[in-house]
Order: structure tokens, then C-alpha cells, then sequence
């Protein structure tokens, strides 16, 4: 499944690179610690991934106004613009490759995932 959404969102962007635009798009302005637990990844790996994307002119880090040691991370206009082009694809690419299973399994899929993910997190 990870070989089609990557096939169908190269060579514009990552994988992990439409992760954290996805992310940021569904609520800009997240702290790197909250995009690391909702993407599971590292704050080392994060910080990667945003400063690549922030040279790339896609994000901005920001000092919180309140709290000068947290940065938040917000979505350019260029940033907002590739992620808006790329949902569709990707959604796309979702249904095409989960198109086999019936809606019923697909359901069971989501539910059994969705419990591996909780428990990974725990």
C-alpha cells in the first residue's frame, strides 16, 4: 500500500513529507512535539523533516508567543497550495488500492488498525 501512495505522490513529495503537510493542514500551528506523537516519529526525525521543508519554502517555524522554547510549525502558501493538490491523489490512491477488499472488510481494516495504532501509542 506504502509503494502505490509513494508512487502516486513522487516526485513532487515523501511520503513523510505529505505526512507533516498533512498534518499541518488538518490544524496549522502544532508544536513539534505534537506533530511528532500524531506522525509517531522521533522529535530528531522531525526536525529533519521541517527544517528540509522550511529550506523548501512548504513551512515556517515559529516562537510561540506565550512560551519562547516552543516552536509551532505553519504551512506556507506554497506549503498549503502542494498539499491541497496532493490529497486528492493520495485519497485516490487509498481507494484504488483498497478497492479489493469489500466495505464491510474495509471497516474491519480501519477498526483493526485504529487498535494497533492506540496500542502502539500507549
Amino acid at each position: 500500500m506504502l509503494a502505490a501512495l509513494r508512487d502516486e505522490l513522487l516526485p513532487e513529495c515523501t511520503m513523510a513529507r505529505f505526512d507533516l503537510l498533512a498534518t499541518l493542514d488538518r490544524k496549522d500551528g502544532q508544536t513539534l512535539a505534537t506533530i511528532s506523537r500524531a506522525l509517531l516519529v522521533t522529535a530528531g526525525n522531525l526536525t529533519g523533516l521541517v527544517d528540509r521543508a522550511a529550506r523548501d519554502g512548504l513551512v515556517v517555524k515559529k516562537s510561540d508567543a506565550n512560551d519562547r522554547r516552543v516552536s509551532r510549525v505553519y504551512l506556507t502558501k506554497k506549503g498549503r497550495s502542494l498539499v491541497t493538490s496532493l490529497v486528492p491523489r493520495h485519497a485516490r490512491a487509498v481507494q484504488r488500492t483498497l478497492s479489493p477488499l469489500s466495505a464491510q472488510e474495509q471497516g474491519d481494516l480501519r477498526r483493526i488498525l485504529g487498535k494497533l495504532r492506540d496500542g502502539l501509542q500507549e
